[in-house]
């Protein structure tokens, strides 16, 4: 199980590390400048880390899961108690990621790699950098209380 949590800790620290390196660093000088080719070559680049280490944690998360509530009903009747709810909001941590990732992804990426581009794309898209990283800090807030 020591072996599964470090891999979930390393895919967390990846997918939140680059999320917050994004935000604080990369965007606003591409905001400044209005630079889409930065933002690409960005979200080319990690992208694939990024995701690889999402989906780490979403199979070890949910391993984590089975060990601990094997019998996934107790998290809709109430029987898990605090771990439920905890288990619950990471979940609905997950969702919101999920949402906001395919979003962004579909519908302001697209634009920004396609020239279909306002001036405004690029705020958009740094909302949705907030959004990911609101979720992320969510993630490893509620990661903690499990301990």
């Amino acid at each position: 199980m020591i072996v599964v949590l470090f891999l979930h800790l390393i895919g967390a620290s990846i997918w939140v590390g680059g999320h917050l390196y994004l935000l604080i660093r990369v965007m606003p000088p591409i905001l400044k400048t209005g630079d889409v080719k930065a933002f690409l070559a960005f979200e080319q680049s990690y992208e694939p880390l990024g995701m690889t280490a999402l989906a780490i944690q979403v199979v070890t998360g949910l391993y984590m899961v089975h060990r601990y509530l094997p019998d996934w009903s107790m998290l809709i009747d109430g029987r898990a108690g605090v771990l439920g709810h905890l288990v619950l909001a990471k979940l609905f941590w997950l969702l919101l990621t999920l949402i906001t990732a395919l979003h962004a992804r579909f519908f302001v990426v697209k634009k920004l790699i396609n020239g279909s581009h306002t001036p405004n794309t690029l705020t958009i898209m740094y909302v949705h950098v907030i959004l990911i990283c609101l979720w992320s800090l969510a993630f490893v807030a509620t990661g903690l209380a499990f301990g």
